[in-house]
């Protein structure tokens, strides 16, 4: 584990320590009150087989009277477990959920903020998976995993106490095991983290490929290829089910060596055990108290190598997700506010970009955009119009010359300071395997009114009401359930949304047809009258709310209109 990840984990327990502690507290207020249950049995025999073992305190003047206390104690123990049980429930095991929603704002804050180059270095089925699989067991780490781990040092610390008081040579021989375990099962503990790891890069790979394959299955079709990409995926598939065997088998080996105890100790209570009851150093209330606490012991020795591992494995994720949050930028020392009353909403001067091993790119651009104006930008494909917008909005870095947003270098403004500035639609917008409403408010919420307001105006809310479950209908996996138009509708809704003054629209209406676009084009009028717009259409009709029109050719940026 690095310093800087167990200093991120040690900080969330920190946040949250009455929490943990009350949870904790309460975690063990249940265990004390189930190892009570076999003394109560113990008690209770004895009482009625003519033992006088019963402790002074149920004690009462008669057999009857003593054994009314003892199962009125017990069922008072019970309740007291019950009320404990919920409360390592809402306070310790509800971790996992809160820790869980600030990991996962976190790591999309911290993606949000990230240039396009960022993805050169994370594919983004990696990232997925990191977002998906990494993220669910590091939440367990701040939960659900320490139940179990206290669960098990508290029964098993509980459980042994008990059964040196009834009989510490009858009990160090049923355990003497126990001490030989812990190193065998921490080297394979270690294996089982260095193994996770792998399965889990190579289901990033997986994850990866898939991606590729949704978004080209049209090209496929066409080309006649899908069996080749068949094949690829199945290899993949396999590699990735390879590796997450063997993090099973390690697994396996752990709850196998910890299983072992736990016969053993049968074997010996069931010999010496019957043996010292014989002889009369035990009772047989002590003896079923004995084996009450072995079938106690079994579940946390069954669960150690399982403890173990699920530390192993949560820590292996969460150094994934950690990895990705340390990418955020900090301290923030960029510029988080600008004039209001700024005339020029972006400026661009002598702006040149290249993209390594190309000599084509942008060539000294010099433009300015007043606030509230609407320009449209037109130009073949591969002319560089994705690269100019992404370089406004702060996705591109690398370039040479100068980019003002209202009048500041956008290089020393706050990266989340521009997210929230500029709002982005681009033409195939990425949409999460959600709901329709979940897609549009995104971290936001809104009235149904409100989105009815801004789907209405995308020309979207009829098709809505055809759906099954209409604002709350699941889209899927990249927005698969819908149609090219109705995500790029869609996206643009989401824009709706934002209260961004700069709005960049990359062709976002390339495959809505001409009939609705006009629709659109005469809401978004009114709906955008106060937004700075650059539009990027391939259309001309897309472009003619623009008051101003450039032509990107060669390069550099040529007047068309205004």
């Amino acid at each position: 584990m690095s310093t800087s990840m167990y200093r991120a984990y040690r900080s969330n327990l920190f946040k949250y320590w009455p929490y943990y502690l009350a949870g904790t507290a309460s975690l063990l207020i249940t265990t004390c009150s189930e190892v009570l249950i076999p003394k109560f049995i113990q008690w209770s025999i004895d009482l009625l087989t003519n033992s006088e073992a019963v402790p002074a305190l149920f004690q009462q003047d008669g057999k009857r009277e003593t054994l009314d206390v003892l199962i009125a104690s017990l069922l008072l123990t019970l309740t007291i477990g019950w009320i404990g049980r919920i409360g390592w429930r809402q306070l310790l095991a509800r971790q996992t959920h809160s820790i869980g929603h600030q990991l996962k704002t976190q790591f999309w804050d911290a993606l949000k903020h990230q240039p396009l180059s960022f993805l050169q270095r994370y594919s983004l089925g990696d990232l997925m998976n990191r977002a998906t699989g990494d993220w669910n067991k590091s939440r367990f780490i701040h939960g659900f995993t320490m139940v179990f781990s206290f669960d098990v040092v508290f029964f098993i610390c509980l459980s042994l106490v008990s059964m040196l008081m009834i009989d510490v040579w009858l009990t160090l021989a049923s355990l003497f095991i126990v001490p030989f375990l812990p190193r065998r099962i921490i080297k394979l503990s270690k294996m089982e983290y260095a193994q996770h790891q792998t399965a889990q890069e190579t289901l990033s790979e997986l994850s990866d490929m898939i991606s590729q394959s949704v978004q080209t299955v049209r090209l496929q079709r066409s080309t006649a290829t899908e069996g080749s990409w068949f094949q690829q995926l199945s290899k993949r598939a396999k590699g990735y089910a390879y590796e997450q065997f063997e993090v099973l088998k390690i697994g396996w080996k752990i709850f196998i060596i910890g299983a072992i105890p736990t016969i053993i100790a049968y074997g010996v209570l069931f010999s010496f055990g019957i043996y010292k009851y014989q002889n009369g150093d035990i009772s047989i209330g002590e003896f079923l108290a004995m084996q009450s606490y072995v079938l106690l012991l079994q579940s946390p020795l069954f669960e150690l190598g399982s403890v173990i591992s699920e530390w192993q494995t949560g820590f292996a994720s969460f150094s994934r997700v950690h990895e990705i949050l340390a990418q955020k930028k900090s301290p923030n020392t960029g510029l988080t506010e600008f004039s209001q009353t700024e005339a020029s909403a972006i400026s661009l001067e002598d702006l040149s970009f290249n993209y390594p091993k190309q000599e084509t790119g942008l060539k000294n651009l010099n433009i300015d955009i007043v606030a509230g104006e609407m320009i449209g930008i037109t130009g073949s494909i591969g002319a560089g119009k994705s690269t100019l917008l992404n370089l406004i909005s702060g996705l591109q870095e690398n370039y040479s010359g100068k980019i003002k947003l209202f009048g500041q270098d956008l290089k020393a403004l706050d990266a989340k300071f521009i997210s929230d500035s500029i709002t982005v639609v681009p033409q195939k917008p990425f949409l999460f395997s959600g709901s329709i409403r979940h897609n549009i408010e995104l971290a936001s919420q809104f009235s149904d009114e409100h989105l009815e307001e801004v789907l209405k105006a995308v020309r979207l809310w009829d098709d809505i009401q055809d759906m099954p479950d209409r604002l709350d209908t699941w889209i899927g996996e990249w927005g698969i359930n819908l149609s090219g138009g109705q995500k790029q509708r869609l996206a643009i809704a989401r824009a709706l949304t934002r209260d961004s003054r700069v709005l960049i629209l990359d062709d976002a209406l390339s495959a809505v047809d001409s009939v609705t676009e006009e629709h659109i084009l005469k809401a978004l009028e009114t709906l955008f009258a106060n937004k700075t717009i650059i539009w990027t259409a391939h259309r001309s009709s897309t472009l003619q709310l623009c008051n101003t029109l450039y032509e990107l050719k060669n390069g550099s940026l040529n007047l068309v209109k205004g």
